[in-house]
């Protein structure tokens, strides 16, 4: 089929024009390893989100999965309750820590680590075929095309993505990004939608199916100044004037009966995925 629009060279094009994106791309352990406490303490609470991942996912007792950035273990640490043995991919030794924390908590044995980017690995080599892929919010890469090849390659059955659909984050936290970074940077904050996976698949002779639905996501905070700290390690460590992240949590948090502080985000999510014998 000819090809009007080269989707995988237009994401790259876009990929390197954010400098963010590109420092990660150098060193994602090094920009991850400084994040990952204050990743967890902003994903410690997402059960909503993820009990909608996993509901999506058609794991068996007995498969074994590879979820690739893996990051502290938000979907590896449930899905060992069910799969045979779980492999948790991840550049950065910060992130892994905090998983294998997780899985020691629960006294789970039937997982693995590997401390490397996904570009870096060889099939075969660094990791062996599994049966489900997962990469659940992990597709930064500037060669999307060479990732995505791999992970179907990775897997004897089947692949499952999770990416943003339009915006990367609910229009609350966009204006907030706008605020803090102006317009245009707040654009190359995030990554292209899922549009651009699916389309390079399409291109690739992989036809996936899609479901778009309303993610909840849900943060809880002892107090507002935690909620402001805890988003300027994540997004904006050297940023001295946190008034508008101040006066956006004091905003949107809510109090609960407990006395904590929860913010709740809504964002348009899908569900990317394909069964190697019916694609």
């Amino acid at each position: 089929m000819h090809r009007i629009i080269d989707w995988n060279e237009l994401w790259k094009a876009l990929h390197t024009g954010s400098s963010e994106r590109v420092e990660k791309d150098r060193d994602p352990a090094a920009v991850w390893d400084k994040r990952a406490a204050a990743y967890r303490r902003a994903t410690r609470d997402e059960r909503r989100a993820t009990e909608q991942e996993l509901g999506i996912l058609d794991l068996a007792a007995g498969d074994t999965v590879l979820d690739v950035g893996a990051g502290t273990g938000r979907l590896a640490v449930p899905i060992s309750r069910t799969a045979a043995h779980v492999t948790a991919l991840d550049p950065s030794g910060g992130m892994l820590s905090i998983l294998q924390e997780q899985m020691a908590a629960e006294g789970r044995t039937n997982y693995s680590c590997v401390r490397m980017r996904w570009e870096d690995a060889v099939i075969g080599r660094d990791i062996e075929p599994h049966d489900v892929v997962i990469a659940a919010f992990s597709l930064g890469f500037y060669d999307l095309a060479a990732a995505l090849q791999k992970l179907d390659a990775a897997a004897l059955r089947a692949v499952y993505l999770f990416w943003h659909a339009g915006e990367w984050r609910s229009p609350d936290e966009m204006a907030l990004y706008r605020t803090v970074f102006g317009e245009e940077a707040a654009m190359r904050k995030g990554y292209p939608d899922y549009s651009y996976p699916v389309n390079i698949l399409h291109d690739a002779g992989i036809h996936p199916n899609v479901r778009i639905y309303r993610a909840v996501w849900d943060a809880v905070y002892d107090s507002v100044e935690e909620a402001v700290r805890t988003w300027a390690a994540m997004h904006n460590p050297e940023q001295e004037d946190l008034s508008p992240v101040r006066e956006y949590f004091a905003r949107v948090l809510r109090r609960s009966e407990s006395g904590k502080y929860v913010e709740t985000a809504v964002r348009r999510t899908a569900a990317v995925w394909w069964v190697k014998e019916d694609r």
